[in-house]
């Protein structure tokens, strides 16, 4: 059979090699190929009966050089097929980036994949005129793999374009060889069935593989699983569906925020900080231990059941639970992510990790116990018992007999047998002595003793008990203006603070106010949201109690709140910055205000309140507006007359153009006294 003649020349010589090996896979018995690739060079003068361009590019190129004698096509080209299980596994809705030699043949390539049904992709043309690309970190290419920016990490070749099938039967018409177009098309369609049958080969081993993983996970003994870069759970095993309550086919797939899951767990596994947490969820006590893979962009959480830890350490603690002479806390409960408080945080984990004596240091309420709950969890010492005792609340007497013990008959209605003090139980472990300060002369005397020569005697008694403790004190006293006035022993003081850790009061970690708050509402067990208002007086708020009374306060207004929302009528009556009297927020006393002049001041605080709770400023054409619908009528000059005057009171502060009107602390004060006497 007589061969008919075909000149192919394509752009590069990867297009070249890859269009003749389809050619001849295709038509090989009955077409003699020439190809070049302008890449290389092709002849000054192109002719031949047929000459085929794989694109009006290239056709642009050597256009000078056609023969006019010839037959010339310009080819239809089409993805390569076998290539395309490639695009398959990349993840849904990624941004990619589509690489060709120019930026209509990328749009063409994108136009192609989308009309072939790889739709679930993110497509952006490559310009070459663009140094940089925000936000992709793929991109894919029809070969053209020289061309792709280096910044990219993940580079992903598909392949020559290949001619497709309309090219083919045009080739097919053109050579009269009808009667073999059967045999083309049939070739042509193997192509689709290879790639049919690797998808069904990798969707088979990824099924394979996904149950085999799935296996595993449920084969441990703890709870495991994992959310993606949009806190999705992709995986769930059955023991953390047992310990939450919740089936596999309720949570795979679901927001972590979605899901029925106690508010201070998820808030814990959102911090991601790499430390254990301790919870109880649904009667059971386990630990949570999130940790975050930033290659994978994800985030893996396992749960442990504190009951399954070694026997014997769970009997200890158990005992030691009973007794009261556990650790409660550990850092991960410390809330707040303002520097300060971080660095503090850091500090302590260091001197956890020694044996000397620490005192500690903070206003009242700053978390002090909290501190040395935590060092001794991070200590060595945290399989032994953890005593605290607060040195203020009882009398000299009755702290002395707890601290050192007594033996029988010390002293009319002591138990017989006598009885064991603090030290001796602490021994092996660390005792806290909170309110170090105010302890009198003869203890101090006797405690110094104890941390010089690290042994104790009991009242009434005559042997000396060896002990081993380390002692962590706290105070909110200035122990050395107390050194000064002979209140305190200064050799004490200097054997006590061999380590010192000084804790930052509420105000100086004000940003840490609404993390705080969040927590406290989420031990609550209630779903309540909080008005920005009321936050924004929160944190302005003077926490002389620092979070002691910050807790308290929520506390109290999540015990008096109507609803879901805590507003401004929640907050405590006994707040100074909201108890100041009209007189004192504005200088005009009421008495001096005529009964129109309140209504007027009255609806125009509301309004610009309520539009800042929502997280607006209020303009005069909004306050217009809304007075309008209250048929209380002014004009845009009344009303900046009455801003200008509230301004003047500090009642409401005034921004230029688009920043509106914000009402201030002393706005609200005012208004809820107007609103109280109305």
């Amino acid at each position: 059979m007589r061969k008919h003649s075909l000149t192919l020349i394509a752009g590069t010589i990867e297009t070249k090699d890859a269009l003749t090996k389809q050619l001849h896979h295709l038509m090989g018995e009955f077409l003699h190929i020439h190809s070049f690739a302008v890449d290389e060079g092709v002849p000054s003068k192109i002719d031949g009966d047929t000459i085929l361009l794989s694109s009006n590019h290239v056709l642009h190129e050597v256009k000078e050089r056609l023969s006019t004698q010839s037959n010339v096509m310009v080819a239809n080209r089409t993805v390569n097929h076998e290539q395309l299980d490639k695009l398959l596994k990349l993840e849904k809705g990624k941004r990619v980036l589509v690489v060709n030699d120019f930026k209509e043949t990328a749009l063409e390539l994108i136009d192609t994949l989308l009309e072939i049904g790889l739709q679930h992709l993110d497509y952006i043309p490559y310009d070459s005129n663009k140094r940089y690309y925000n936000d992709i970190e793929i991109a894919i290419t029809p070969g053209e793999m020289n061309i792709i920016p280096k910044y990219i990490p993940q580079k992903v070749d598909i392949g020559v374009r290949l001619l497709d099938v309309s090219t083919i039967l045009k080739l097919v018409n053109h050579y009269s060889l009808t009667y073999i177009a059967t045999v083309v098309s049939q070739r042509y369609i193997q192509s689709f069935i290879h790639l049919n049958q690797k998808l069904l080969y990798a969707e088979k081993q990824a099924d394979k593989l996904r149950l085999h993983l799935e296996n595993v996970v449920n084969a441990v003994d703890e709870g495991v699983f994992a959310l993606n870069e949009k806190k999705e759970v992709t995986v769930y095993n059955e023991f953390a569906a047992k310990v939450f309550g919740l089936p596999q086919q309720e949570v795979i797939g679901k927001r972590l925020e979605e899901l029925r899951i106690q508010k201070d767990v998820v808030a814990f596994i959102q911090r991601k900080q790499g430390e254990d947490g301790l919870f109880t969820i649904n009667g059971i006590d386990v630990v949570v231990h999130p940790l975050e893979l930033e290659q994978e962009k994800t985030v893996v959480v396992t749960i442990k059941n504190v009951n399954q830890a070694i026997e014997i350490e769970k009997k200890v603690k158990k005992e030691q639970l009973k007794s009261g002479l556990v650790a409660k806390y550990q850092f991960t409960h410390i809330i707040g992510s303002h520097p300060t408080i971080k660095e503090t945080k850091k500090i302590a984990r260091k001197l956890a990790q020694s044996e000397l004596p620490v005192l500690i240091q903070g206003e009242t309420g700053t978390g002090k116990e909290l501190f040395a709950h935590a060092m001794h969890h991070s200590s060595f010492r945290n399989s032994g018992a953890f005593l605290a005792v607060n040195c203020s609340a009882i009398t000299e007497t009755l702290l002395e007999s707890e601290l050192f013990g007594y033996e029988e008959g010390a002293f009319t209605g002591a138990q017989r047998g006598g009885k064991r003090g603090l030290f001796e139980l602490a021994d092996g472990g660390t005792i806290f002595l909170d309110e170090i300060g105010d302890i009198s002369p003869n203890l101090q005397a006797r405690l110094l003793r104890v941390l010089q020569e690290k042994e104790v005697r009991r009242i009434g008694g005559e042997k000396l008990i060896p002990i081993n403790v380390r002692v962590i004190a706290a105070t909110n006293k200035d122990l050395q203006a107390k050194i000064l006035k002979g209140e305190f022993r200064s050799d004490l003081y200097y054997r006590l603070n061999v380590l010192s850790l000084q804790l930052p009061s509420l105000t100086e970690r004000k940003s840490d106010i609404p993390l705080l708050v969040e927590h406290f509402m989420s031990q609550s067990n209630q779903t309540v949201e909080i008005e920005h208002v009321v936050m924004d007086m929160l944190i302005q708020h003077k926490w002389e109690g620092n979070i002691r009374e910050l807790k308290n306060t929520i506390d109290y207004m999540l015990t008096v709140c109507d609803g879901e929302r805590l507003t401004l009528r929640d907050i405590p009556k006994n707040w100074s910055s909201i108890t100041h009297s009209v007189e004192d927020v504005f200088h005009v006393k009421q008495s001096h205000l005529t009964l129109m002049e309140k209504k007027e001041y009255g609806l125009i605080l509301d309004i610009v309140r309520r539009y800042n709770e929502e997280g607006q400023t209020a303009s005069r054409r909004i306050i217009v507006e809304e007075l309008a619908r209250t048929q209380h009528f002014l004009t845009d000059q009344q009303i900046r007359h009455r801003l200008d005057l509230l301004e003047q009171q500090s009642l409401v502060t005034k921004g230029r153009g688009r920043a509106g009107t914000k009402i201030t602390i002393q706005g609200i004060s005012f208004l809820q006294s107007l609103q109280e006497n109305r």
